[in-house]
């Protein structure tokens, strides 16, 4: 009896913590209006008329369905009646984040929409925030143990609803009713595992039957910034890459299908990550390893335990800063864009000069820490990437 009520006891702070499971519970055709004096706290739709942008949210659970299936619907409505050319960002959110209208995440993707309409007048901006538990916990110190159940989710949950609900944006979008349409698609840290895992199955299979021609990706762009998982899940890719190069090289391929980012200064990817893999490495078979020139010599312990940005022999690029940058942080165009942005892409040799998989490395002086939400410059990289601006080689890459 003592022993349980002690138990009891030690439980009741912890589930007193545990943040809600979804939080967008106010769902309809009709957006909130974000305008001083309304909540749209609860809104999964939400329209920032100072701004101009739109706002929608999915929220799943951790067996990877919707926590409400309109969510999803009221989305896919709203981009089919939309009649303007559309700029649609897919943002999913890494470990400690949720959709909370509190959570910083969620803020500073409303910061990065303001900047992209700002940056593209002639665009109606669409964003959509993936939320999923990242949190579990809110206890200081107690919430860091969350990572590895956490992990653990974000490499299941994007195969089940979510890529259906991605490959049903990329129909809309993507159509051939408005060619000027963009899709661009970003995960975050745990975030972008969960993106990875979604769509690895469609960029290989995109990939394996483009028969010699341009192989295709998902939307315009998926961009993994500061991914947390290992190396060893992105060999299967660069095999078949490999192979296809040496079948058809990419001869006509300019701008990269996948962009996996990681700042050289993200300590939480390179040593937290690789101290957290330790352990689960010692049992885990070297399933994913495929036969690849390029792995000759690597130990599937090195594959297990390290980032794939922090791979040296998948690296293919680095983003250098060459100058400062603007106050503004505003894109450079112009002739001489080159110069005033600030940015030089170098080209590592691991890799065709034409492939499509880009794994880079971002000089710390772009992407100081873990996090990129308000990094314009890597803002600016990824829309000159995609070809969106009229500056569209507003960075030197040789």
């Amino acid at each position: 009896m003592n022993k349980s009520l002690l138990a009891l006891l030690l439980l009741l702070p912890i589930t007193g913590c545990v943040p809600k499971d979804y939080f967008r519970t106010e769902i309809g055709d009709a957006p909130c209006l974000s305008v001083p004096g309304e909540n749209c706290a609860a809104a999964n739709l939400v329209v920032d008329r100072q701004d101009d942008y739109t706002l929608g949210f999915v929220e799943i659970d951790d067996r990877g369905q919707f926590y409400d299936q309109r969510q999803a619907d009221t989305l896919l409505k709203r981009l089919k009646n939309e009649r303007q050319p559309q700029y649609v960002v897919i943002y999913t959110h890494g470990w400690h984040h949720n959709a909370s209208a509190t959570d910083s995440n969620v803020r500073r993707f409303r910061e990065s929409l303001r900047d992209i309409k700002q940056r593209n007048p002639q665009y109606q901006v669409v964003g959509i925030y993936v939320g999923w538990r990242g949190e579990t916990l809110d206890l200081p110190w107690l919430r860091l143990l969350t990572f590895w159940d956490r992990k653990a989710v974000s490499e299941t949950i994007g195969r089940n609803q979510l890529l259906n609900f991605l490959l049903q944006v990329e129909t809309v979008v993507k159509s051939d009713a408005d060619l000027r349409n963009r899709l661009l698609t970003i995960g975050h840290s745990l975030g972008a595992t969960v993106i990875f895992n979604a769509l690895q199955s469609v960029l290989l299979q995109r990939l394996t039957h483009a028969d010699g021609a341009q192989p295709a990706g998902f939307g315009d762009l998926v961009v993994l910034v500061n991914p947390a998982f290992e190396a060893r899940h992105f060999s299967g890719i660069r095999a078949v890459a490999e192979n296809y190069k040496r079948e058809s090289p990419f001869a006509d391929q300019s701008n990269p299908l996948l962009l996996i980012a990681t700042s050289e200064a993200d300590t939480m990817t390179k040593t937290a990550f690789s101290w957290s893999r330790v352990v689960p490495t010692l049992f885990e078979p070297g399933q994913d390893l495929k036969p690849d020139a390029t792995l000759t010599g690597v130990s599937e312990w090195e594959l297990g335990t390290t980032a794939i940005g922090h791979f040296k022999r998948f690296i293919t690029h680095r983003l250098e800063s060459n100058n400062a940058f603007a106050a503004d942080g505003a894109c450079a165009s112009g002739p001489e864009s080159s110069a005033s942005a600030g940015l030089q892409l170098r080209h590592q040799g691991n890799s065709s000069a034409q492939d499509p998989y880009w794994v880079i490395q971002v000089d710390k002086r772009i992407m100081p820490n873990h996090g990129f939400l308000r990094q314009k410059p890597f803002w600016c990289f990824i829309e000159q990437t995609m070809d969106l601006t009229t500056h569209n080689q507003g960075y030197a890459r040789n």
